[in-house]
Formats: structure tokens, sequence, C-alpha cells
């Protein structure tokens, strides 16, 4: 299976009642273990998938409410109306502007890039035994996932 016929990718929140499609291949993904991704995503960390928010499409956009659980950076963390279960993310303006979505919400069959890095993980909850990357404290995770989305999309 080539990339082009992979596209769009889809999925949707837990109940379905908030989908999207994503336009182009993701190309970064992460686990963040930060207090907010745990307390939004009802998990140890944050499984997230980062793409550019020109590539995606929110259908049913008016059933998710967004919230800023703290700035800066200012994410606009979107949930399901209906299920409560996270939708997606939103950080940056413009251009600059990028949507962070849960990988479990891609349909199984979705070809996701793996993940990269573990950021926050001074706050995690349980150990991930792999050789990925481990970032601890805000700026050297802030750096570390920046870095990563700026080159990779």
């Amino acid at each position: 299976m080539t990339t082009d016929t992979s596209l769009p990718l889809r999925g949707s929140c837990e109940c379905g009642a908030c989908s999207f499609e994503v336009h182009r291949s993701p190309k970064a993904r992460f686990r963040c273990h930060c207090l907010i991704c745990q307390a939004f995503n009802g998990k140890p960390f944050a499984d997230v998938v980062a793409v550019r928010a020109k590539d995606v499409v929110l259908n049913n956009a008016g059933n998710i409410s967004f919230r800023k659980y703290r700035p800066p950076p200012n994410f606009n963390r979107g949930a399901c109306r209906t299920c409560g279960k996270p939708v997606v993310e939103v950080a940056g303006v413009g251009p600059f502007k990028v949507m962070f979505i849960p990988a479990s919400n891609f349909e199984p069959e979705a070809r996701l890039p793996p993940v990269r890095m573990d950021i926050f993980y001074h706050r995690r909850v349980r150990d991930m035994p792999d050789s990925l990357p481990k970032y601890s404290g805000y700026f050297a995770s802030e750096w570390a996932v920046g870095k990563m989305i700026m080159s990779g999309l």
C-alpha cells in the first residue's frame, strides 16, 4: 500500500459523534506524560500524532467542546460533547497551527508513524521500558517535541 492510497486517514472519538479526516501523512508521534495530558485523556500518558491543522477536516466540529487548561502554550483541548472523550488538541497560530490527535482515535488500519519520544517523563505514572528518548522537565520536553514537529511537518 502506498502513502497516497492510504489517505485520507480517518478516525473519531470513542462514540463516533465527532470524526475527522487527515489529508496528509502525519510525520510526528510522541507520548506525553504531563499531568494535563493524563487528566484530559484519562490515561497514564497521551499517545498523540501531530499534523498541520490545515491538513485536518473536523466533521461535526460543533459537537467538540474546547477548553484551555493552562496558558502558555495555550493548547486548546477538544473533547466530544456526547462521550466526553478527547478528539483533538490545537496549538499555535496561522501557518504554525498544529493538531494533536490521540493515536487511538484513528481507524485500526491507519498508517501512523511510530512513537519517537516520551516527554514530561518526570511526571510518568508508568515506566516505558523501551529505548526511545525520554525528556524530563518543562523546557527540555517542549524543546524536544517542538524540534521534532518543526522538522517533521
